[in-house]
């Protein structure tokens, strides 16, 4: 049986989902800005990783992302209907955890070290179920809320 319409959301949600999808674009990028400085460093074979195309095509389409879901964000930020904040979150979210996605194999194995301060910045993954899953998200816009 298909939903016409989705149950209301309880208070959290409705006041953590937006807080939760304005706090991703600004994880994403962050996250990419510590992942640029870090190839423009490290070498491999004589040149730093960053000047490698693949290097630079993942880091390019990772950035563009979290640009594109700002105004999405700053749409659900005006209206707070159930439905923009639920796609906010969803593309948002989704940046945030590509940016994860292109970091971690850029930074390698010292990405994945205590002493290295990138797996604080990898918790970003969490913000992409918190309050919602993407998929919840995107049914809820589907459904109209």
């Amino acid at each position: 049986k298909l939903l016409t319409t989705a149950p209301p959301l309880p208070p959290a949600v409705t006041r953590a989902r937006p807080a939760t999808a304005a706090q991703a674009p600004g994880v994403g990028l962050a996250l990419l800005d510590r992942t640029v400085a870090h190839v423009r460093q490290r070498t491999r074979f004589g040149v730093p990783v960053g000047s490698f195309q693949r290097a630079g095509h993942r880091l390019a389409y990772s950035a563009i992302a979290p640009h594109l879901a700002r105004p999405l964000v700053l749409g659900a930020a005006l209206t707070m209907t159930p439905e923009d904040v639920a796609a906010a979150k969803a593309a948002a979210c989704e940046a945030a955890y590509g940016s994860v996605r292109t970091a971690l194999p850029l930074h390698g194995a010292i990405g994945c070290t205590a002493e290295y301060d990138l797996p604080l910045r990898l918790t970003s993954p969490r913000l992409r179920t918190a309050w919602g899953t993407p998929q919840e998200c995107r049914a809820l816009v589907a459904h109209g809320g």
